[in-house]
């Protein structure tokens, strides 16, 4: 019986996670923002991984159904993005305006200087980065989310 009752008890502790959460989120390698609650870094897109890059002068419109997309809305192009999976990386160049909805969460966003990005998190969990001279408009619905000034390269 004591047998029996030790194995519920690790059964049931086995079961059980805990989790911390924070608003202040870590820094990665180099110092970089990492936003709490988001992908391992081998999760988040690679360059070159789902890849979408709207040409200069363009407009183009993306979904990622199953999330882990990314994409470059070139200088002077207009980009209408929809991430429903969530774990999409967003790299808006000066010049180009994007349009972006973030379902699943866990987004990155950079916004260029003179770069003008709607970004709308529904699952929380995202970071931005907008550039000095830049019009950002950024919403986080389910929160953890953390902006920040683009870094100046």
């Amino acid at each position: 019986m004591r047998a029996l009752a030790c194995l519920t008890l690790v059964a049931i502790s086995a079961a059980c996670t805990y989790t911390s959460i924070t608003n202040t989120p870590p820094s990665g390698p180099g110092g970089a923002v990492i936003a709490v609650g988001a992908p391992p870094p081998e999760s988040t897109p690679a360059p070159g991984d789902n890849l979408r890059i709207c040409p200069s002068g363009e407009s183009c419109s993306w979904d990622c159904d199953g999330g882990g997309c990314a994409f470059e809305c070139s200088s002077g192009a207009s980009c209408n993005i929809q991430c429903d999976g969530g774990n999409c990386k967003i790299d808006v160049a000066t010049g180009a305006s994007t349009n972006a909805q973030c379902d699943g969460g866990h987004c990155e966003t950079a916004c260029a200087s003179g770069a003008s990005c709607d970004f709308q998190c529904d699952g929380g969990g995202c970071s931005v980065a907008c550039s000095s001279n830049s019009s950002c408009n950024f919403d986080c619905d389910k929160g953890d989310c953390t902006t920040r000034e683009a870094d100046a390269s």
